[in-house]
């Protein structure tokens, strides 16, 4: 019964009921004073007195099942459950979250304890830098060195979508770090690596430093683990259905598959997320991305598309200066524009904040190359690969066009059979020219058919300024390889 008692007062019950009360009160007193001035007959006022009556009680009904809420009118959620210890009572974003569980040392070495303490320290501090990925504070898993083995359990203590473990243990002078990572909704183990180091006095923390690298790469990179499952949950559901960030998780699909159907699915994705969220800094600058591709591919163009392009990115980095995926979009669409004074700029911006994030390693490096500083770009992508081996396939382009700029053509085109993107234009240009000067004229003629129907038909004319915008900054490689493409029959 005292709890009861306890439930109606949680529940607002009690104020309602008063509150109905001296509101119905005031209502009859005015009720009788006006009425009789219209003459109006006396059933109306017994009427209007029963019908109070009768509103009572279903008032104090719709009080126990509904909360009156800055959001609306919402159902009153049931009491919460006594918490145990090391539940977090945090009120989680929308987006992905996670909780690094303390690294368990199995060498039975109290040195490696030091060790494990240190790198889960380190990963949890790595992860944090993700501005997609909410982690969770390393207090709230103390204790929990086991909890991976039962993820949904322990993913729901925690309050947390995905659950990282791990062990650490040394055989001799050898170290090997085992990483896993679990989603808690279904309690899939998504992912699990080995790490096998040489280990000696002299470089313990820059292997620490190489491990945590590889391992927040993995989990918190936009070709990461976590974003992949992501964006794969929400791509093919309603754009009106979904979140800010659930529609640019869709967005990042584009990003993987390059081809104009995701295209559109992203640009109606990102600016539904602006429109939900006006203020939500990521959505605006991926716009950029999209936007830019509408010009640079011919992807669903609209009008203007630079124009549109450039306020997106600029809005991104005003709404997060500190932002470096900003950055490095805004970096992007400075290429295109053929801005290299900004390009630079904003290149330096994004690796000033962050020089370990694979994304942004990967695509800097990749434009950093393709803008003509080929060593020092394909350097960058060699790093982003290493750090991520989920890598998007468009990486290998950047080794492709290099080649082609080289003249080693049959490299070039073993190059892009590592990552074909056969609905991406590039990837086309490039197999279609080396092809073509390879004499393989059979292979160059399919080619070039696949890519002019991905360009709409691409005229002689049109080919060159499409290719021309591909590479705004070496107007050597556009030439050779639009006579590759001319001698494949555009």
């Amino acid at each position: 019964m005292k709890d009861f008692f306890k439930e109606l007062q949680r529940r607002r019950v009690y104020t309602v009921g008063v509150a109905y009360v001296v509101v119905a009160w005031l209502l009859l007193q005015v009720a009788d004073t006006v009425l009789p001035i219209y003459d109006t007959p006396d059933w109306v006022l017994k009427a209007f007195t029963t019908l109070l009556f009768l509103g009572f009680p279903l008032a104090l009904i719709l009080s126990w099942a509904f909360d009156i809420t800055p959001q609306g009118i919402s159902r009153t959620p049931p009491e919460p459950e006594e918490q145990e210890a090391g539940q977090t009572n945090i009120e989680l974003p929308s987006g992905p979250s996670i909780a690094v569980l303390p690294f368990r040392n199995l060498s039975g070495e109290a040195d490696q304890d030091l060790f494990a303490a240190a790198l889960t320290s380190d990963i949890t501090t790595g992860l944090t830098r993700s501005s997609h990925l909410f982690v969770l504070a390393p207090g709230a898993t103390l204790g929990m060195e086991n909890a991976e083995q039962n993820p949904t359990t322990a993913g729901q203590k925690l309050g947390v979508s995905y659950l990282l473990g791990g062990t650490v243990q040394k055989s001799s002078n050898t170290l090997r770090v085992t990483a896993q990572l679990s989603e808690v909704a279904s309690g899939v183990q998504l992912w699990s690596h080995n790490y096998d180091k040489e280990l000696s006095a002299e470089n313990l923390f820059a292997v620490q430093d190489d491990i945590r690298e590889q391992i927040v790469a993995t989990l918190s990179d936009l070709h990461g683990v976590i974003y992949s499952t992501q964006s794969q949950k929400n791509v093919h559901r309603p754009t009106s259905n979904l979140n800010a960030y659930e529609c640019l998780s869709v967005a990042l699909a584009y990003d993987k598959y390059l081809s104009e159907e995701y295209h559109l699915k992203g640009r109606e994705s990102l600016e539904r997320a602006v429109e939900i969220d006006p203020k939500f800094d990521e959505a605006w600058a991926h716009l950029s991305w999209i936007y830019t591709d509408e010009y640079v591919f011919g992807f669903n163009p609209l009008e203007n598309p630079m124009e549109r392009a450039l306020e997106a990115a600029q809005k991104g980095v005003h709404l997060a200066p500190l932002n470096y995926h900003n950055h490095w979009l805004l970096s992007r669409v400075h290429y295109f524009m053929g801005q290299r004074e900004q390009f630079l700029a904003a290149t330096g911006k994004a690796l000033e904040l962050n020089a370990s994030d694979g994304t942004t390693l990967g695509l800097i490096g990749i434009y950093t190359a393709w803008s003509g500083d080929w060593d020092r770009g394909l350097e960058m992508v060699r790093k982003a690969m290493k750090l991520n081996p989920n890598y998007p396939d468009y990486y290998h382009l950047a080794f492709a066009f290099s080649y082609f700029d080289k003249g080693d053509f049959a490299q070039a085109v073993e190059e892009l059979r590592k990552g074909p993107l056969e609905q991406f234009p590039p990837y086309q240009v490039c197999l279609t020219a080396a092809l073509s000067r390879l004499g393989r004229d059979e292979e160059a003629g399919r080619q070039v058919a696949e890519l002019k129907a991905l360009w709409g038909g691409l005229t002689r004319e049109e080919g060159r300024a499409s290719v021309n915008r591909l590479f705004p900054f070496q107007p050597g490689l556009v030439n050779s390889l639009f006579e590759g493409l001319q001698k494949a029959g555009l």
